[in-house]
């Protein structure tokens, strides 16, 4: 079962291609981003569609979001390739592939840019949300220097503001998301990332015929090692809240509201597809992966960040840091690889199962 998990990107997308390749069916295409890769090869955004190319409903998996969780996700989908020889009727799929190559290439969670994609998918036109919480906090979790134990101390500082603030006030000022500190973390950017663009475009290409298309975007680094919780933010009067609870009984979790203010301040992939394919009822979901503890995630994502801004990526230290990152969003851990890939088999499959029975039922 450990085949389908890869060390890097180059890896990951070769080995996609060639379960893809020998499985036959599959329609690829690649789209070049501009910058190279870790290695000074290209990267790519890929898609692989199965299935009618004028099917009404279409099973969207993707990964690579957050760049470096993306090795969790393209295993999965080279299972996916290898497991599923047939699908229902009028019924496709579209994988993509490394949605954000560059953070996937590079081992960091954000593109090119800093930017969590997952923060990017706003109006840019309008004015960006403010996060006033993280203002106060930039330059603790965005240090210049680190010398020794300094991130130790961070963390304790952090933790004591935890304690001091109710938990929505605190993930909002850690893990909200931010429009104004470019070198900060959970930075949403200024513009659209070439991510974004593209996958719009690849959405408005491939996804503009489909009345119903279920999108599961996989994560890792949130939540109990090698557990994956399938989330999506729904009302429970809503359709989606129905047709899933269905599908997947207590496997869903719905961790709030639509309705209720949120810890995010916005632009999240899934949202940008439920604005983009807008003559589709978009059903999108999230697959996340616990990793560690979330200090042990939050620190590396503190250190990745001072290192690719004021320190140096190919030092001992930058070295020792990137194994954290690795550790913090792909476990390399049997145990909790095995875990990752029966999900997965899980969700796929019950998600491809009741997709072939819905009818549109948007209201």
């Amino acid at each position: 079962m450990s085949s389908y998990f890869s060390p890097d990107y180059r890896t990951a997308r070769d080995k996609l291609l060639s379960h893809t390749d020998k499985a036959g069916g599959w329609q690829h295409a690649s789209h070049e981003h501009p910058l190279k890769g870790l290695d000074h090869l290209p990267i790519f955004i890929d898609t692989f569609w199965k299935g009618p190319e004028t099917a009404s409903r279409v099973l969207v998996i993707c990964s690579g979001t957050h760049g470096a969780e993306g090795l969790c996700g393209s295993a999965l989908q080279s299972q996916f390739v290898e497991q599923v020889t047939s699908l229902p009727d009028d019924v496709a799929v579209l994988l993509v592939h490394g949605i954000n190559p560059h953070g996937f290439s590079h081992f960091r969670r954000v593109t090119e840019d800093n930017v969590d994609l997952n923060r990017n998918f706003v109006d840019f036109s309008e004015d960006l949300p403010a996060n006033e919480a993280y203002q106060g906090l930039d330059a603790l979790l965005n240090p210049v220097e680190m010398p020794p134990g300094a991130i130790e101390v961070i963390m304790e500082k952090v933790q004591a503001l935890q304690r001091s603030m109710d938990f929505l006030s605190f993930m909002k000022a850690i893990s909200g998301g931010q429009y104004e500190f470019p070198k900060g973390v959970q930075y949403g950017g200024i513009q659209p990332t070439w991510s974004r663009r593209t996958i719009e475009a690849i959405w408005k290409q491939l996804l503009g015929h489909a009345n119903i298309v279920v999108q599961i975007d996989v994560h890792t680094g949130l939540g109990p090692s090698g557990y994956g919780a399938l989330m999506m933010a729904a009302n429970p009067d809503e359709p989606h809240k129905k047709v899933t609870a269905d599908w997947f009984g207590d496997m869903l979790v719905t961790p709030r509201p639509a309705s209720r203010a949120d810890t995010i301040l916005g632009g999240y992939l899934n949202g940008g597809m439920e604005q983009q394919v807008d003559k589709a009822w978009v059903i999108p979901m999230t697959l996340e992966y616990g990793t560690e503890p979330p200090e042990i995630v939050l620190r590396a994502m503190i250190e990745d960040n001072w290192l690719v801004h004021h320190g140096d990526v190919n030092s001992a230290l930058g070295r020792e840091i990137k194994g954290r990152v690795m550790s913090a969003f792909y476990p390399d851990s049997d145990t909790w690889r095995d875990a990752v890939l029966t999900r997965g088999e899980q969700v796929f499959g019950q998600a491809l199962g009741g997709l072939g029975q819905l009818q549109r039922e948007k209201v």
